[in-house]
């Protein structure tokens, strides 16, 4: 992934580390990108269910779990960054476009190998916001949730959050005592509400927390986008209505126009046939009349 350039200035996704590969890159290279980025976004977003395992207060076995999926991470990122250094053009800039995915690695193999510190606490939490980065990015790609077709796909991904928050909650948060009051959380914290009744009070489910709060905010924000579309799409297609409505009137007055035009020029064709005609026949007469004359002695030719 070379960090592309814009008028002589880096691509602003170079400067956060996810420039990805450039139009003029190997073809390989870029056909690898496009089937790598939704497998590297689903286990990007792994991020998050490790650090809330691992930073609560449940059984070991939960966070062998975690340490289980920073080494997925850890494996799929290192397998990427190495295929995609062997089909780019140009290793370095790849590298020096893409410094994100370096600090995923070296912050999840960090954990893996046991080095605990307030630093790789630090990176985990940013291996969640860069999750967070790439599935907007991906996310911006699906035009379709921009369209009227998409509001049924929003309001699936909406309950379908509220479903995966409450759990969260309700797993991680002792005030929460049912799965109806993490959904109910979900909902008023996603909805930026804030009643009060609950809140969330234990440091995985803030993280929940913070991350229900931006999907609220770009579903909100996908919401007005699609209503925006749903009225401009209504109004373009009643102007292509009445255009198309004006063009049909259009061609049927040029057609009659046409008709009578062709009307008057064949009446007028039609005279001027039978005038000539009529001196055609006059002058036939004439001639015959000469040539009578003429085999006739003394006879005077008709003028």
């Amino acid at each position: 992934m070379n960090a592309r350039t814009t008028g002589g200035h880096r691509e602003p996704l170079a400067w956060i580390g996810l420039a990805g590969v450039g139009p003029d890159d190997a073809p390989a290279a870029r056909t690898w990108q496009r089937r790598l980025h939704w497998p590297m976004v689903a286990i990007a977003l792994l991020s998050l269910p490790a650090y809330i395992l691992d930073s609560s207060d449940l059984s070991a076995g939960w966070h062998r779990v975690a340490t289980a999926i920073d080494a997925v991470v850890f494996a799929a990122f290192a397998l990427e960054l190495v295929w995609m250094i062997r089909l780019t053009r140009a290793p370095f800039r790849y590298l020096a476009g893409n410094w994100l995915n370096i600090v995923v690695l070296l912050g999840t193999g960090a954990s893996l190998f046991g080095t605990a510190s307030e630093a790789i606490a630090l990176v985990r939490v940013a291996r969640v916001a860069i999750a967070g980065l790439i599935f907007v990015r991906a996310v911006a790609e699906l035009r379709v949730l921009f369209t009227r077709r998409g509001a049924p796909l929003l309001v699936g991904a909406a309950f379908l959050s509220i479903l995966v928050a409450g759990a969260l909650f309700y797993a991680f948060d002792p005030k929460i005592h049912t799965y109806w009051d993490g959904m109910w959380l979900a909902f008023i914290t996603g909805a930026t509400v804030g009643y009060g009744d609950l809140v969330p009070t234990t440091g995985p489910t803030r993280v929940v927390a913070v991350f229900v709060v931006l999907a609220g905010w770009a579903l909100l924000s996908l919401f007005t986008a699609n209503i925006v579309a749903m009225f401009v799409g209504r109004e373009e297609s009643e102007l292509r209505v009445e255009l198309h409505r004006e063009i049909v009137s259009l061609r049927a007055d040029i057609g009659r126009l046409l008709d009578a035009e062709e009307i008057r020029l064949r009446a007028e064709m039609h005279t001027e046939m039978r005038a000539l005609r009529g001196d055609i026949a006059r002058l036939a007469a004439v001639l015959d009349a000469r040539a009578n004359a003429a085999d006739t002695p003394g006879a005077r030719p008709p003028v």
